[in-house]
């Protein structure tokens, strides 16, 4: 017995030393970030590697992580963590077309968030870029101690409170968040003092023009210190760490293209406005400062359910709690870090670019050739762009930073691309069965790179049937449009849209537009998909001063005017007007001859909807029947009919 148990014996023990022993098996193929430095905010996943395998490559590291826990290897297991939440940080999520559901990242997030946490109690130190909820969770760790009120911290304190613009309490919790900083959190406080100059004139600008203490400066130090691409598992991003519902209200918008959370600029003006407006709600920095961590309903019904407003009576979540005393101790030591200890430290440069406007989009390949320098410059001043390309901006130039003292040669080499790289038109295409991007490509005409470029395919194999792809394309359409059967085209709302801007841009009118997708209102969402007429094959024509004047009436275009409101005085289509007079878009200018074609053109009239219409009784006024004006215009015979609208009808056709 003895001796056949104990070959099992030794087994086992070798199985168990070979568990806790490095190093582990190579990875499969997976972006590695550097080891961990002192900074780590420039390091991003592989562009060569698509978000599920940069998935899989942050699960990869999560469950060595795991094993290094339990064996004991702490630096290793922290080593992983980290590399898995920046890779975490680089994948784009929550829109349609990405293959990574956002659920998923989450629940990615949240296990090496739980197991950062599992791992706390046995670091030394922690890292530059560590979440917040880290950083708090270790302050609750701090023993607070009882020191009488001369003690040493407490007399720091004092000392420096008074170069301070916001109140700073001298009470044990700020005395533990101190230590915190000067212990655990001393790697990860001398990074953020050296990246603090990167952005502090930006952010003391923002500050004083709304009339606010400079010191709230430290928000955005301990929210994401100072690392524009952060992003926490709450789904809060950028410098200032703000939620995508508390952004759209301070004016911070989040397309397919860009993320104004993680401008550093639009950001900082937004957080101010909001600091301002939380201070004026509760007139007290303390609270304010609350509010911007935890919401300030959470912290109006603490104060309620007190009966008081100091702060440190209140039922606060422990995060909250946490919260008010590290920024406040950040605040402190920042005034004299050599008094706690800390090595003198030379603050990184501001951000030095130059704004250049292009009126439209560009690949950062492209740009970064122009300039002789890289795309990841170009990402690093521009960490808004979710795509690398620049977003399609129709009225409005978008602003590309580029290095300092490239501006000017980027726009003389910007001058000489051959159009196909300036003139870019937009399409959403749904993927096919057996599409894949060469195919989508000789579809629109334009180079895969481009497509992979504006979807931030990092694999462009592995597209899938029914993914949203938006293609650039060579042209002048000033509107996203794809291939629709029926001689229709399908427009998908996007974000900042209305009704009439997409019927003005269409070249019909708002009551067109809305009886073709039976709206009984104006109101659309971004991602509606619009049913709107493919325009009629233009055909050779020449200018209307070669067409007889008999043809049609001739008329002048007045200031004010636009094809719509012509195209309504003389009860003509749109598109009849732009046909009959070769126009290509839908812009005119005062005191441009136009040719009025005959009402019949084409064989159809507008009709404008009055009070009381019915189909059937528009029907019986034009001798046709009501079925087939229904389908002419997209519609049913339920359909109601609001005054105003308009309706196409046929006047070729004639009932049974």
């Amino acid at each position: 017995m003895i001796r056949k148990s104990l070959p099992i014996h030794l087994l086992l023990a070798g199985l168990l030393q070979a568990a806790c022993s490095p190093p582990w098996p190579a990875p499969p193929p997976a972006p590695r970030l550097a080891t961990v430095i002192p900074d780590t905010t420039s390091v991003l996943p592989d562009s060569n590697f698509d978000d599920r395998t940069a998935v899989q490559a942050a699960r990869w590291h999560l469950l060595r992580a795991e094993e290094a826990l339990a064996c004991s290897l702490f630096e290793i297991a922290q080593e992983d963590l980290d590399r898995a939440l920046g890779i975490l940080t680089g994948i784009e999520t929550g829109d349609e077309d990405q293959n990574v559901a956002e659920a998923e990242l989450d629940f990615l997030g949240e296990a090496v968030e739980r197991t950062y946490l599992t791992l706390l109690p046995n670091l030394r130190h922690l890292s530059p870029d560590s979440p917040l909820t880290l950083l708090l969770e270790g302050v609750s760790e701090e023993v607070i101690e009882d020191l009488p009120p001369d003690a040493a911290p407490f007399v720091r304190i004092h000392q420096l409170s008074g170069q301070c613009d916001v109140p700073i309490d001298a009470n044990p919790k700020v005395a533990a968040s101190i230590h915190f900083f000067q212990s655990r959190g001393k790697k990860t406080f001398t990074a953020w003092l050296k990246r603090s100059g990167r952005y502090r004139a930006l952010i003391l600008d923002a500050l004083r023009a709304e009339g606010l203490p400079e010191d709230l400066f430290y928000i955005a130090m301990i929210e994401s210190g100072f690392n524009p691409r952060a992003r926490s598992r709450a789904h809060a991003v950028g410098l200032w760490q703000f939620m995508e519902s508390t952004a759209r209200l301070e004016g911070l918008h989040r397309t397919h293209w860009v993320d104004d959370r993680r401008d550093p600029g639009k950001s900082t003006w937004a957080a101010a406005r909001h600091l301002k407006d939380l201070y004026r709600q509760f007139r007290d920095w303390r609270l304010a400062i609350a509010a911007y961590n935890a919401g300030r309903g959470r912290v109006s019904r603490a104060v309620e359910r007190a009966g008081t407003r100091d702060f440190w009576s209140l039922s606060l979540p422990r995060e909250t709690r946490n919260y008010v005393p590290l920024f406040m101790a950040a605040a402190i030591i920042s005034k004299d870090p050599g008094l706690f200890g800390f090595p003198q430290t030379e603050e990184d440069s501001p951000m030095s670019f130059e704004g250049v406007e292009l009126p439209r989009p560009i690949m950062l390949e492209t740009a970064a050739r122009c300039m002789r320098t890289s795309v990841a410059t170009l990402r690093h001043l521009n960490p808004e762009l979710r795509r690398a390309i620049t977003p399609p901006h129709f009225e409005n130039a978008y602003n590309l930073k580029v290095p300092a003292g490239k501006g000017q040669s980027f726009l003389q080499c910007y001058s000489r691309l051959p159009e196909s790289e300036k003139q870019l038109a937009w399409f959403d295409y749904r993927v096919k069965p057996r599409d894949n991007i060469s195919i989508i490509g000789r579809k629109f005409g334009v180079s895969p790179r481009l497509i992979i470029a504006a979807n931030n395919l990092r694999n462009p194999n592995r597209i899938y049937p029914g993914q949203l792809l938006h293609i650039p394309a060579s042209g002048a359409h000033r509107r996203v449009r794809a291939p629709a059967s029926g001689g229709r085209t399908i427009y998908t709302v996007k974000p900042g849209d209305s009704l009439s801007r997409i019927a003005s841009d269409h070249g019909v009118g708002v009551g067109l537009l809305k009886s073709w997708n039976t709206l009984g209102s104006e109101v659309i969402h971004p991602g509606d998909q619009l049913i709107v007429r493919k325009p009629p094959q233009a055909h050779p024509a020449g200018p209307p001063a070669s067409l007889p004047s008999n043809d049609g009436k001739i008329h002048t275009v007045q200031p004010g005017e636009t094809l719509w409101k012509i195209s309504r005085h003389f009860a003509v289509g749109v598109e009849d007007l732009k046909l009959r007079n070769n126009l290509k878009g839908p812009l005119i200018h005062p005191g441009q001859k136009l040719i009025i074609p005959p009402r019949d053109l084409l064989g159809k009239i507008l009709y404008v909807v009055a009070k009381g219409d019915t189909l059937y009784s528009i029907a019986r006024k034009f001798g046709l029947r009501a079925r087939d004006i229904a389908r002419e215009n997209n519609i049913s015979l339920s359909t109601t009919l609001l005054p105003g609208m308009t309706l196409e009808i046929n006047k070729q056709r004639t009932a049974d």
